[in-house]
């Protein structure tokens, strides 16, 4: 009898990444391919919905081959959270991707502003719902078309059911996850019935269609199940699933996110929630992160100057920010950059903002310990910052909890883990 195989396909705005694991969640095969972008410039940001199927199914045609002695049993979507599309009825598309980074929608924003919850997700002019709103003002649609997020597009090109998305990728397009319903406000920003079914991650909507498992020399169908979005896939991979377990993103900004027990919403903080099954996930992003060490320094010079900081000398005392500006943990649209005096010496300059940045992230998790979340147990860190080993240990240095090294950070790893982890009892 064949050992079982999980696909995970993460899909962006550069490219396809498709993960395949075993029962014991390690990696069978990968492959993945880059996209050529169609149209990106700010405020514009949209993408051909068929060059996006075109991308994985090329991408699943190279990795499959590699599951022959496995049965696929399930496969699980991730992609850009607040990028979507409007089709027909059928399913063709009646526009491109507005890709999460579109933020024309400012009028639409406006309105949703008026009549949203200040807690929504839906608030800014790349939400889905604002891109929803400005496609239906500036173009002409059937009553019965249907709005669709770049995940929702795949699983129904791989055979889910039209109209069907999951908790996480509905957030921003205004869907209030305590209530798991599309709220009564949204009814004069969008029609109700091009909305999409929401269902949690994990959960089953579909198989492979006849034609790909034809293509695909699959003997039988895999299950569709919801995926997710492409920052929770990657937590996800991580391995975090306990309530406490938190995960740094040192990106071009700082993210944190921590498992709870219980939703926060303090927008005036920069504070927002996720519904992670029967749990929360808790988090903020800062204007901090690796953009600004960027500004200053190129990857050589980073790595470099790095391995130059002595842990034992005093560090300057900045709040590195590329413009006046913070989210969180302090929500200030005047908050000024602090990087000066600017030290002379590189090392010295680079080290301070290392440690600024490190003191942000410990201040970040005291807002949300503060906002009621439960008390950190653990950190994992995933981004370009995690390889840094001097700033790892500065980081350890002013926030006195276990750091975990993860073995899996793909976004890719991540839903294939999903499609795992739903049928782990139906198998």
């Amino acid at each position: 009898m064949a050992d079982n195989a999980y696909i995970g396909i993460d899909l962006g705005t550069s490219g396809c990444r498709a993960i395949a694991i075993d029962q014991q969640q390690n990696i069978i095969a990968r492959s993945q391919c880059a996209l050529t972008l169609s149209h990106d410039n700010s405020p514009i940001s949209e993408q051909d919905p068929d060059a996006h199927w075109q991308i994985v199914k090329h991408v699943l045609s190279e990795l499959i081959p590699h599951c022959q002695h496995y049965e696929v049993k399930a496969i699980a979507v991730d992609a850009t959270s607040g990028s979507i599309l409007i089709t027909n009825k059928q399913g063709q598309p009646l526009t491109p991707i507005l890709m999460y980074n579109d933020a024309r929608a400012v009028e639409q924003s406006q309105h949703i502003a008026d009549v949203a919850p200040a807690e929504s997700a839906a608030h800014g002019a790349s939400s889905g719902l604002a891109k929803l709103a400005y496609l239906q003002q500036n173009h002409s649609f059937p009553s019965h078309g249907h709005l669709l997020h770049q995940a929702d597009w795949i699983n129904f090109k791989l055979g889910a059911p039209l109209g069907v998305s999951d908790e996480n990728n509905a957030l921003k397009t205004g869907y209030d996850p305590i209530t798991r319903q599309w709220p009564e406000w949204i009814n004069s920003i969008a029609v109700r019935s091009q909305l999409p079914d929401v269902v949690s991650p994990g959960h089953l909507i579909g198989t492979l269609s006849d034609e790909l498992c034809t293509q695909f020399n699959l003997t039988s169908a895999p299950n569709i199940v919801a995926g997710t979005t492409d920052s929770i896939a990657a937590l996800l991979a991580t391995g975090a699933n306990h309530i406490g377990d938190a995960v740094t993103s040192l990106g071009s900004t700082l993210v944190v996110k921590l498992i709870s027990d219980m939703p926060i919403f303090l927008p005036e903080n920069g504070v927002y929630s996720h519904r992670l099954g029967d749990q929360w996930l808790v988090g903020g992003a800062s204007n901090t992160g690796g953009a600004v060490l960027k500004h200053f320094f190129n990857s050589g010079e980073l790595q470099r100057l790095s391995q130059l900081i002595s842990l034992e000398n005093k560090a300057p005392d900045y709040y590195p920010l590329l413009s006046k500006g913070e989210r969180f943990p302090i929500n200030n649209p005047e908050l000024e950059p602090r990087l000066s005096p600017r030290s002379t010496n590189d090392v010295e300059f680079l080290h301070g903002m290392l440690k600024g940045i490190a003191s942000i992230e410990r201040q970040a998790y005291q807002r949300l310990e503060q906002a009621g979340a439960p008390a950190i147990s653990s950190i994992r860190t995933v981004g370009g910052g995690a390889v840094n080993k001097v700033w790892q240990a500065i980081r350890q240095q002013t926030i006195p909890v276990s750091f975990i090294t993860p073995k899996h950070t793909e976004a890719a790893y991540g839903a294939a883990c999903l499609a795992s982890n739903s049928l782990k009892d139906k198998v």
